[in-house]
């Protein structure tokens, strides 16, 4: 393909392979805020099952280790306590956030049924709006998700600095034969 000079025309084969280019990205510019949202929303449904799963581990190691009882025998314990359920809350308030992606939500200013000439630059404007904030809330719950990771790490460094736990006496039965008469 050959530069063409200013005021010079393109040959057919130019002029049909910048067509097909302009074509495409006019594709590409009118499908791009779907797709974005498309993505912001696919990303909270992954944020949503990453969350859930790490609150079903973390609190199902908690259930099922001494872990409650190590914390206890320290003075203190409650307070210890409850930094080990703060990346719990975190948790919560990051699949808060993510499910916020989800809800629907009335756009003031928008009537679908408009025909004016400008009614399609309100809706683009609309459904701009609506992905930052969708991105917005993904952001947050995303920034709580890493925060808990920080609880999580500062959780496992105060337990292994914890004194083991008390083991309790062994207790011991003693029998003693009862003389019969």
């Amino acid at each position: 393909m050959t530069t063409p000079v200013q005021g010079q025309q393109f040959d057919p084969d130019e002029e049909k392979l910048l067509q097909g280019m302009t074509e495409h990205w006019r594709t590409v510019w009118n499908e791009a805020p779907v797709q974005a949202l498309t993505r912001v929303e696919d990303a909270a449904k992954q944020m949503i099952v990453v969350t859930t799963g790490l609150q079903g581990l973390y609190i199902a190691i908690f259930v099922f280790s001494n872990i409650r009882a190590q914390v206890m025998a320290v003075p203190g314990g409650v307070l210890i306590l409850l930094l080990f359920f703060t990346p719990v809350v975190c948790w919560l308030v990051s699949l808060w956030y993510a499910t916020r992606v989800f809800v629907p939500r009335v756009r003031l200013g928008v009537n679908f049924n408009e025909v004016s000439a400008g009614a399609w630059r309100k809706f683009k404007d609309a459904y701009g709006r609506a992905s930052e904030e969708k991105l917005r809330w993904l952001q947050f719950s995303h920034r709580w998700l890493i925060a808990s990771f920080v609880f999580v790490l500062i959780a496992i460094v105060v337990l292994v600095l914890l004194p083991t736990p008390p083991t309790a006496p062994t207790p011991i039965i003693i029998v003693t034969p009862t003389p019969t008469h």
